[in-house]
């Protein structure tokens, strides 16, 4: 189940940004990443999602997500996301739980099918610049992405 009951946009000074309403407060640090270093690049919701199925997959040597708010490590047992404030915190998150919110967040900063599907390609390519011997890559959660 995703850490968040919902997603809305606000607007301020004509520029929109998004934000979410944690479950509870264990949730802050996940939604600094996600409406802070995501923010509304679906190609990086994408790639968090593929390091939380690198992690799956039992890869504990990922290195660390570092974002404009936080700072996160993805590894089998989990992922433990730090904001960078001025009074550092520190939470840990089961891979369950992020992924149903990032796949929350997805949904809501790419509601339609040709928004997913550009993102995918998004994916595909910086991915494909990354790793040129991986011409045609497909995302680890393709399966059960809602389109």
């Amino acid at each position: 189940m995703s850490g968040f009951e919902k997603f809305c946009w606000y607007e301020v000074s004509g520029a929109q940004f998004p934000t979410g309403r944690p479950r509870d407060e264990r949730f802050l640090n996940l939604g600094l990443l996600l409406t802070s270093d995501i923010h509304a690049d679906g190609a990086i919701a994408l790639e968090a999602l593929q390091l939380v199925e690198l992690a799956r997959e039992g890869k504990d040597d990922l290195e660390e997500w570092l974002g404009n708010a936080t700072s996160a490590y993805f590894r089998p047992d989990g992922v433990e996301i730090t904001d960078l404030g001025p009074d550092p915190q520190t939470q840990h998150y089961s891979l369950d739980e992020v992924h149903a919110s990032l796949i929350h967040y997805w949904k809501f900063i790419c509601p339609s099918t040709e928004e997913r599907r550009a993102a995918l390609q998004e994916w595909a390519r910086r991915y494909t610049m990354e790793y040129p011997e991986t011409p045609d890559p497909q995302h680890p959660c393709l399966a059960h992405l809602p389109m």
